[in-house]
Parts: structure tokens; sequence; C-alpha cells
């Protein structure tokens, strides 16, 4: 493969990326769209990946809630500070540990996160129920595989 063919990969690389992005980002913005309603307040990406995160029952530490979101700890900080000024969470001290604060969802969390998560499963089967089963696995076994590509790439800075 001579030079001129490895830019043209690399071009139809970035190309490919740049539309996946904006197909990933419209598919997001839509999922942070719906939550409105549900929710009585705006919500932005950090706080809908913290809501759907939650387990109804177990507290979680604000390390393993960021963890499971995938958010930075200020992010998450400000996520819980108004969750937690909606009555939607409430913080409370490990008992084994008073310099651990816990996560936990009120009765109101509760219900939320119930409707939450049953609006993301309508929207998401109205998203992408055009899918048949065979192409459902190919997405996520592409998603994979390009997930796996990408960490590679990015891991080799």
């Amino acid at each position: 493969m001579d030079e001129k063919d490895i830019i043209n990969d690399l071009v139809e690389i970035e190309m490919r990326i740049l539309e996946v992005k904006n197909l990933f980002t419209g598919i997001t913005t839509e999922m942070v769209k719906s939550s409105v309603g549900i929710m009585g307040f705006a919500v932005n990406m950090s706080q809908l990946k913290a809501m759907t995160a939650f387990s109804e029952d177990s507290p979680l530490s604000m390390g393993e809630l960021c963890k499971m979101a995938n958010v930075k700890m200020p992010s998450m900080t400000e996520v819980v500070d108004r969750f937690e000024k909606e009555g939607i969470l409430e913080r409370i001290r490990d008992d084994e540990d008073r310099r651990v604060v816990k996560v936990k969802m009120t009765v109101k969390g509760k219900k939320m996160h119930k409707e939450v998560l049953k609006r993301r499963a309508d929207e998401l089967t109205k998203m992408f129920g055009v899918l048949t089963t065979q192409d459902r696995i190919k997405l996520v076994d592409s998603l994979k595989n390009v997930s796996s590509l990408l960490t590679k790439v990015t891991e080799n800075k």
C-alpha cells in the first residue's frame, strides 16, 4: 500500500468518525430532551447519566457514581447538588467511615428513576425499533469493535 492509499484511508476514517459523532450527538440530544417532561426541569447529559446509573435501593459513594455514570467528580458534585435541591437524592454519611459520603434516592427520586428508565426504554425502542434483531446484533458488535479500536488509538497517544 503506498502513501497515497494510506492518506486516503485516513481521510475516510476521519470523515466516518465525524459522521458517527454527529449521529451520536443527535441521538443523545433527543434522549436528553425526552427526559425534561419526566424530571420537570431541563437536564444535561451528566444528570441523565447519573439518574440512570442509580440502583433504587443501593446508596452509592460519589466515586462509585462517577465511575458508573462516566462523569468527573466536579460535574457529579453539581449533579448531586441539583438533585438534592430538587428532593431527588440525599447525601448520607457512611457508618463505617464518616469521611465517605454516599448518595441515595429519595422516594421522589425512586419514582422519577422508574419513569426515566421507562421513558428511555420507550425512546430507545422508538429510535432503534426500525432495526431487525440481526441489525441490532450487528450494531452492538460494530460499536464494540469501534470502541475497542478507538481505545487502542487513544491509549497510544
